[in-house]
């Protein structure tokens, strides 16, 4: 609009606008149009609307009108701007109008036309036509028809941000607002419109969104109009630390209201309440656990902390990066004073609290970056909740003390096995140095009295091991693993062929796989991830008269041509693979098992894989060949190549670490094969460390000829299960001695960790007659999930769409009371704990958070928890919910922070936890994931 005229400027949206309203709603014909514009155009002066050719002139007098007028019949609409007054258009010039008069360009009713509109609310645009002649520029030719013929500036705006900014028309939250604003391209996006926008639009634009985003519109707004969209989530990351509860150790009293006043300068002074600060921060917080790749956001959060110096507030976030380290200090100085006080109490450590260093964890496990339990764990986070596990141990309540090999056997895998785990996994080191200083004090003490224990039961290994028991309570042997273990179940009763095969009753059939060299530490890694982790589901079974899983005892010395020669032949036996083939072959005709074909493979015979598959033609046609070929079995050598050729130290080992255990098991389920998961003997580690002595004349690394004398940290074995030439030997106890070169590991002696054998049962599908489910489990003071009990924060202000995002679902720690803690230095038969569950406020935010907080979920959780959080699980049901149920492959990828491979076993172990009681709520339909939140909610005793 001109100051000389007052009349508008015409361009291309408002005269298409026009036209098509003339045509389309007034059902005029083509012809000239004079339109009270000033006379000047920028725009192409000839187009095509609706198949019309439109040609546009400029009309500054009553003769030039006259003038252009004689060119009407060379197109079909001939759009005339002018500034003369109605008064003066002669009627010779009105006649030949296709309206028969001058028009207005008043936007408005362009605007309603535009979109299919009859009505408009009251100050649409805030009455300004400007902004509407904007706004027709900006929308296109063709937007959304406006909801009951009413336009209202929230289609208005609506469809704009859809057109230019790539929104949906659910997504005008702030949830939504926050999780589009991480996105650099989107941001991008905004940048180049607004660039060249209109500014009063942009401005109305920003209006708008403030009101619609309720109580935390103004802060949001503001800080977009100052940082830009980009701005949103990582000021309220840094917003969120003022909100969050204080973190153990902190002394930032003094500093919180200069950082809230730096924090509020951000947001053009406006007095930001605490409502907003933990709403802002928990739509923030959820935001990055959303998006793909928060690594921009993150970036620029960090960035702000210094800036808005707010470093004395950073442990309080679950989100930044920096705030880890922070919280793992914390937690090592206090591991340090815990550990220091139950060394030094010795028999008395059961009265030590461990509450401060217990919530100080329970801090570090909250961080998103902590990933415990998982592959993508921080190593200080792995070492650090070793280190933990092992001061639980040592205050744990004492078993009573086992007096016989199999009460030792079972101690071993059910307590002192995990004690090894957690020994090797905080051998590997802290970078922290003050972790590092906790970790060596810890490592110290256990290895001293695991030591003790090795001494005590080579003992009794000496005089109960080297002959054979029997009666009730009588080991397990290596050598009746094929009697005792795989013979039942064959003669159970038959089942179905496997994951829908058939129907047909079929004789159980089992896979055999031995674990050359798999220690039960490794072992309990394997079970694990094999029944939590694995599509499709492992049930770990034991036989219905047994207390727990099984574990055997290894042939002596405890080496491969003894101890798997033996498994093998299903008797004492020595010798290499023919003999090991030959005396598996006898065991299957002593059973009438003997069929068709080859039935053991070993390292060679895996190997012969054709390219493009998993699998060798030969093995895999054995596994799959049920009816002739019962029994077969399937020895791996990953481990024992891995003691030769690397560092096991610290190694999680899983199905994935084997090259070929992930295909057999998928083979053995889908024909329903049960599958017995076995080792010859297991291994001590090479740990680089003074003293290690090597001694003897190196027949092997852990034994020797009875040769000179027998040293404290060895023992002499006589008997008929000690296989060498005169049935004598000497074995090797203590850790660090060998009889031959370094490597990174050794087997032969009579470590627990060398002659104890574990035995697993793996069923998919039905369980055979005979078995029944484990209940396989870690004892009580390996689970760190109840470790430091989390509180809700205190009232915080409530976000639409998705439910819930206003606060996040991981919370600071509560303080608790010290558990009841036992002796120090004990090993015994196990006894049954009971873990407690941890208590919480009530968390009553929303559905979700409910459900997160239930006693289902947090049991289910506990049980199969260990490869997600719970922030990523909240976060894939808020999606899910605002998503209408159903959330693709990728978008699920995204927001669990794993690659798009390891999501689908994350989704299986998600289902795990909501898919109870046969009730399926959580499936797949092609490449997206569905889930029946309502019928959730039923099950999990969640009102919505």
């Amino acid at each position: 609009m001109t100051a000389a005229t007052g009349l508008p400027e015409a361009d291309l949206a408002s005269i298409k606008g026009l036209l098509t309203a003339l045509k389309d709603r007034k059902s005029y014909q083509p012809g000239p149009v004079a339109v009270a514009a000033e006379p000047a155009w920028s725009g192409p002066h000839e187009f095509t609307i609706g198949g019309d050719k439109v040609a546009i002139a400029t009309a500054p007098s009553v003769l030039a009108l006259r003038d252009v007028l004689r060119r009407r019949t060379d197109t079909d609409w001939l759009v005339m701007l002018t500034d003369r007054p109605a008064t003066e258009i002669p009627s010779g010039v009105a006649e030949h109008l296709v309206t028969g008069r001058l028009v207005n360009l008043d936007p408005f009713p362009l605007l309603r036309s535009a979109f299919a509109a009859s009505q408009q609310e009251f100050g649409l645009l805030g009455n300004n036509s400007a902004i509407a002649r904007a706004v027709l520029r900006e929308v296109g030719e063709h937007p959304t028809p406006a909801p009951g013929g009413v336009l209202t500036n929230e289609h208005v705006f609506t469809e704009l941000a859809v057109s230019r900014f790539g929104w949906q028309r659910t997504d005008v939250t702030p949830h939504h607002v926050a999780v589009w604003s991480a996105d650099p391209l989107h941001t991008r996006q905004y940048d180049t419109w607004v660039a060249h926008a209109d500014t009063a639009l942009a401005d109305e634009f920003l209006d708008w969104l403030g009101r619609q985003l309720g109580e935390l519109g103004p802060v949001l707004v503001s800080a977009w109009r100052r940082r830009g969209p980009a701005g949103i989530v990582p000021l309220g990351l840094v917003a969120g630390l003022l909100a969050a509860s204080p973190q153990p150790g902190e002394d930032a009293a003094e500093a919180i209201p200069r950082i809230r006043a730096r924090l509020e300068m951000q947001v053009d002074d406006i007095a930001v309440t605490e409502r907003q600060l933990g709403a802002w921060g928990a739509v923030a917080s959820v935001a990055v656990a959303t998006i793909s790749d928060p690594g921009p956001v993150l970036t620029a959060a960090e960035a702000l902390v210094p800036e808005l110096q707010a470093r004395p507030l950073l442990a309080r976030s679950d989100v930044l990066p920096s705030a880890l380290p922070v919280r793992i200090t914390t937690f090592a100085v206090r591991l340090a004073a815990a550990a220091g006080k139950v060394i030094a109490d010795g028999e008395q450590a059961r009265s030590v609290d461990l509450s401060p260093v217990d919530n100080a964890w329970a801090s570090v496990r909250a961080h998103r970056d902590a990933h415990l339990d998982t592959y993508n764990a921080p190593n200080d986070v792995q070492v650090g909740a070793a280190a933990l596990r092992l001061l639980h141990r040592l205050v744990a309540t004492p078993a009573p003390a086992a007096v016989s090999m199999a009460g030792w056997l079972t101690a071993y895998r059910a307590d002192l096995s995990w004690v090894d785990s957690a020994i090797n996994r905080a051998y590997v080191g802290a970078d922290d140095p003050q972790l590092a200083a906790a970790n060596h004090l810890l490592l110290d003490a256990v290895r001293v009295w695991r030591a003790r224990l090795d001494r005590e039961f080579a003992s009794l290994l000496a005089s109960a091991g080297v002959h054979r028991e029997t009666g009730s309570g009588a080991p397990l042997y290596i050598e009746d693993v094929l009697d005792r273990v795989v013979a039942p179940i064959t003669d159970a009763e038959g089942t179905g062929s496997g994951l829908g095969l058939s129907d047909d009753k079929v004789k159980p059939s089992v896979l055999l796989v031995v674990a050359d060299g798999m220690d039960v530490a490794s072992a309990n890694d394997i079970v694990t991830d094999a029944t939590r982790n694995r599509r499709p589901q492992w049930q770990n079974c034991i036989r219905v008269d047994d207390d727990g899983p099984l574990t055997a005892l290894a042939a002596l010395p405890s080496v491969t041509q003894f101890s798997r020669c033996s498994l093998l032949s299903g008797a004492l036996a020595v010798g290499g693979q023919d003999r090991e083939r030959s005396g598996f072959a006898d065991w299957l005709q002593r059973h009438g098992l003997r069929g068709g074909g080859p039935v053991l493979f070993h390292k060679a015979d895996l190997e012969a894989v054709s390219k493009g598959h998993s699998l060798a033609a030969e093995v895999r046609q054995a596994v799959q060949d049920t009816r002739h070929r019962r029994v077969v079995a399937c020895v791996l050598n990953d481990i024992d190549d891995a003691l030769d050729r690397s560092d096991p130290i610290g190694t999680s080992w899983s199905v994935s670490s084997f090259k070929h255990l992930d295909a057999l098991l998928a083979e053995a389920a889908a024909v329903g094969r049960t599958v017995v998961l076995v080792s010859d003997h297991g291994h001590v580690v090479e740990r680089r460390e003074q003293p290690s002595v090597q001694r003897g004349d190196q027949i092997s690394a852990r034994y020797r000829a009875v040769v000179g004398d027998v040293g404290d940290d060895e023992v002499l074995v006589d008997g008929e299960r000690v296989l060498t030439d005169d049935h004598r030997a000497v074995l090797a106890v203590d850790e660090q001695l060998r009889y031959t070169r370094i490597k990174a590991g050794y087997h032969g002696g009579a470590a627990l960790s060398e002659v104890a054998v574990s035995v697993s049962v793996l069923v998919n599908g039905t369980i055979p007659e005979g078995l029944e489910p484990s209940g396989f489990a870690p004892p009580a003071w390996w689970d760190l999930d109840g470790v430091g009990t989390q509180v809700a924060q205190g009232d915080t202000l409530a976000v639409t769409a998705p439910p819930a995002t206003s606060r996040p679902t991981v919370r600071p720690p509560k303080p608790v009371q010290s558990r009841s803690q036992g002796s120090l230095f004990d090993v015994g038969e196990p006894t049954t704990t009971t873990d407690n569950d941890p208590t919480t406020d009530d968390a009553a935010f929303d559905a979700v958070g409910r459900l997160l907080e239930s006693d289902l979920f947090i049991a289910q959780f506990r049980r199969y928890g260990r490869n997600v959080t719970k922030l990523g699980v909240g976060a894939l049901l808020r999606e899910a919910d605002a998503a209408n149920g159903v959330v693709s492959r990728a978008k699920a990828a995204a927001i669990l922070h794993m690659r798009p491979s390891q999501a689908r076993g994350a989704i299986a172990h998600i289902s795990q936890i909501f898919n109870v009681d046969g009730v399926a709520v959580i499936g797949a339909q092609g490449d997206d994931i569905t889930f029946a939140l309502p019928l959730m909610f039923e099950q999990f005793g969640v009102a919505r």
